[in-house]
């Protein structure tokens, strides 16, 4: 991490809870022999935009293991926001509050997920040259959508309805607009949005990233796939 050349400073901000549902204890999981976490603070030591960082987590055991890599994980979250249905907002709020008690001031907060493994530190570098190029309030990172909207449908009294229209439905893909979905590898904040209780500001732009890189480990499979992807790259992730 190197921004001395820069004038906006960036706090980067791991999230790693030690709960899961489908996949209990995965952060800390091996992942072609090192914790699934590990490929996360690679990439946030190998971008160069990031002035600081920060692990944000209600497990002693991932705190332990921040600390061993050299990252700061500033004390535990509050057991009242470290739940399954806890915001991420307010972990975010919680660290950045931490940090601004023995730092100065950041003007954004980059939010990066501990189950984003195939991410690198190029793609976090330029996620921020996008929020400054851009002017935006956030940046998310996106992949571009499997299924397209146009072909979903909703239930209603035990009838399918389409989202849009059945016009939409039937037209070839290449005519259909683009769509993506986001893939929670990187959120560049503005601190004034967040500091607001808000993830997005009023303008948003996408930072579009390959599919294979957008993995994002919910379950069993998506760990399987991540390994064969690491695989396949035969390189780390943290590498630029």
């Amino acid at each position: 991490m190197d921004a001395d050349r820069y004038s906006a400073r960036y706090l980067g901000i791991i999230a790693a809870r030690a709960g899961s549902k489908r996949l209990p204890g995965k952060n800390l999981m091996p992942l072609n022999g090192k914790p699934l976490i590990s490929y996360t603070l690679d990439a946030a030591r190998a971008a160069q935009r990031l002035d600081a960082l920060v692990v944000s987590t209600d497990s002693r055991e991932i705190a332990d293991y921040a600390l061993s890599q050299g990252v700061d994980p500033q004390g535990l979250r509050p057991v009242e926001i470290a739940s399954d249905t806890s915001p991420i907002i307010e972990a975010l709020l919680d660290a950045l509050g931490k940090f601004h008690l023995r730092h100065p001031p950041v003007d954004a907060v980059v939010l990066l997920q501990a189950t984003s493994p195939l991410r690198r530190g190029r793609h976090i570098d330029e996620a921020i040259a996008l929020f400054e190029s851009t002017g935006v309030d956030t940046v998310t990172s996106i992949r571009t959508s499997k299924e397209h909207p146009y072909w979903h449908w909703r239930r209603e009294n035990e009838r399918l309805t389409p989202y849009y229209s059945r016009r939409e439905m039937v037209l070839d893909r290449h005519e259909m607009p683009p769509a993506f979905v986001e893939n929670g590898a990187v959120y560049v904040i503005r601190r004034s949005v967040l500091e607001a209780g808000r993830i997005y500001g009023d303008t948003v732009a996408g930072f579009e990233m390959q599919g294979q890189d957008s993995v994002d480990v919910d379950t069993e499979l998506d760990f399987k796939w991540a390994a064969f992807l690491l695989d396949a790259k035969d390189a780390s992730p943290g590498q630029r």
